[in-house]
């Protein structure tokens, strides 16, 4: 046992959660050097000791689905997730993100995710994952950051955003990706490279640069366009790297079971984990279906495969209002749909498709009724915090009339809440032990409160109110769980060497006060937050500490592969 440090902090009296999921037991834990220096039955000494009188401490808890890619430049705080006891945020979500970009394409992926991930005032000077990483590490955030490859944005590459398959037997000639980018890659052999070969090496690329996995979103262009033999490809580059592909699969709603199942499907014939997004069952009518989705990941799982999945604790989801719209309404760039959405036959034809089920996630179907609808942001401010309903009584139009009215009018900028989800379902994925959790946080406006109390509403409703799950699983859905999943070898645990990431709550306090009406806040109860043995969050208040990492996949594995974790054993 190593002697505290000039900066050592002791916590004496703690619960200790310590990631796995086993009981809390109580301990003093000295954190020096940015590390767990000791935990010890006896009180430890410090530089700084800290009482914890009982209350809990965790290790810190890590946002399995953020949209924090460009907010963190503007504000890189980060209070919002810190006064929740969030120290690391997975970035890249939802196939369609930041980089990589074309740098013929960077305009147009800056309007695409302007309403999911914000914007910046100049345009991005990348076109790299590495790039972004670099300017994101510039940005000095005060949270730990890794990355997702998107599908979407690798896909550009080849194909813009086209809708149509890619081929091996397609050769490349022109396009996005350019000459210079196609002689860096290594093929077998004197035939020129299919498609498939490339968007293979552009995953491998951004692996190699730093992400931990490649998520898709099957409801967003252009990662919607894929066909499942070039899923089943980018999954099996993703096995050869023991990593795991993660999803916004293609129905949340009427869908549901079936989405998942081929989602799993896909990735079982490359053999390669699988990881559910923002795991839900929405529209009244499939409420209830939670028990066939988790029958699925139990068959999964006795064949051998990895399932997991993340989750937040709200009835209503959130996105671009743009999700509303039929898939043939999203085709084409930003400029295309709105010139299209211009049209009273094409409006005519929405309101047919949005009202009635069909082939494609109806989110406006499956809420039932306008009013369930909530207008969280738009570009100029204007109808903020009303539904579409309130819009259409305003605009004196029906419903869908008004909503193409106000993507047009915001140039497509506005995000939403949808009210689609059932307490019984979300309670049920809660318990399961294969979830972690996430906020899937979309600011600006008043933004859904997952954004700012996600992780508090678990503890406070879930864990100590209606009791669906214990502190001890809840910790370990939070940190020890999404550190396996990431292959972080030494975060997610409350250990010696491990990184000092820490929060300490008091249970009975914790509230979470952001709501649809006031969302911007904070979080009561989290006592104290440690990023990388900086005190980030003091007696519940944020410091201005600013000592998060970008993480990057093979320095954290500590090879070209995921490790295979066995934290019983002491990896």
């Amino acid at each position: 046992m190593t002697e505290p440090s000039a900066a050592s902090i002791a916590f004496r009296d703690a619960r200790v959660l310590d990631g796995s999921g086993g009981p809390p037991f109580t301990a003093s834990v000295r954190v020096a050097e940015g590390r767990i220096d000791a935990i010890s039955d006896a009180p430890l000494d410090a530089d700084r000791v800290v009482d914890l009188d009982g209350s809990y401490l965790a290790p810190g808890f890590i946002d399995m689905h953020a949209h924090s890619e460009l907010r963190l430049f503007e504000h890189p705080g980060a209070e919002e997730k810190l006064t929740q006891g969030i120290t690391t945020e997975v970035l890249g979500q939802d196939g369609v993100s930041v980089a990589p970009v074309p740098a013929n394409l960077t305009a147009e992926w800056e309007e695409r995710v302007k309403s999911l991930d914000g914007s910046l005032d100049d345009t991005w000077p990348w076109h790299t994952v590495d790039g972004y990483l670099a300017a994101l590490d510039g940005a000095d955030p005060a949270v730990n950051c890794a990355y997702y490859a998107p599908h979407g944005n690798i896909r550009s590459m080849l194909a813009g955003f086209e809708d149509r398959p890619l081929t091996d037997e397609r050769v490349v000639a022109a396009g996005p990706v350019t000459d210079q980018r196609l002689a860096a890659h290594e093929f077998d052999g004197d035939a020129p490279p299919g498609e498939l070969d490339v968007l293979q090496q552009e995953l491998e690329v951004a692996l190699e640069e730093g992400a931990f996995g490649m998520s898709k979103g099957m409801i967003y262009p252009p990662s919607s366009y894929a066909r499942d033999d070039e899923l089943v490809a980018l999954a099996d580059t993703l096995a050869e790297r023991d990593s795991f592909m993660v999803s916004h699969v293609w129905n949340e709603t009427d869908r549901v079971v079936e989405s998942i199942d081929r989602y799993l499907d896909i990735c079982r014939q490359a053999g390669c984990h699988a990881h559910v997004s923002h795991l839900k069952v929405g529209g009244q009518q499939n409420w209830g279906d939670s028990e066939a989705v988790l029958d699925l990941f139990e068959d999964a799982g006795q064949r051998g495969q990895r399932v997991t999945f993340d989750q937040y604790p709200y009835t209503a989801g959130s996105t671009m209002l743009t999700a509303l719209l039929p898939p043939w309404a999203r085709q084409g760039e930003s400029d295309d749909i709105r010139h299209r959405l211009n049209s009273a036959a094409v409006r005519d034809r929405i309101a047919d498709d949005i009202a009635r089920p069909g082939d494609w996630e109806n989110l406006a179907y499956a809420a039932g009724s306008w009013d369930n609808i909530l207008v969280t942001r738009t570009g100029s401010g204007r109808h903020q915090g009303e539904t579409i309903a309130d819009v259409a009584a305003e605009m004196d139009r029906e419903p869908v009339d008004a909503m193409c009215e106000l993507l047009v009018a915001e140039e497509l900028d506005v995000t939403m809440a949808d009210f689609v989800m059932a307490e019984e379902d979300i309670e049920r994925f809660l318990a399961d032990d294969r979830g972690t959790f996430c906020t899937d946080g979309i600011f600006g406006g008043k933004p859904h409160p997952r954004a700012i109390g996600a992780f508090g509403r678990i503890l406070e409703r879930y864990v100590r109110e209606r009791d669906v799950l214990s502190p001890a699983l809840m910790a370990r859905k939070a940190a020890g769980n999404p550190a396996d999943i990431l292959g972080l070898r030494d975060r997610g645990y409350v250990r010696e060497g491990y990184v000092a990431d820490l929060v300490a709550f008091d249970l009975d306090a914790v509230s979470a006060n952001a709501t649809y009406e006031e969302p911007f806040q904070y979080t009561d109860g989290m006592e104290y937050v440690l990023v990388g043995g900086e005190i980030a969050v003091r007696d519940g208040e944020p410091t201005s500490a600013r000592n998060g990492a970008v993480l990057r996949s093979y320095e954290e594995w500590g090879s070209a592969s995921r490790p295979t974790l066995d934290r019983a054993a002491g990896d």
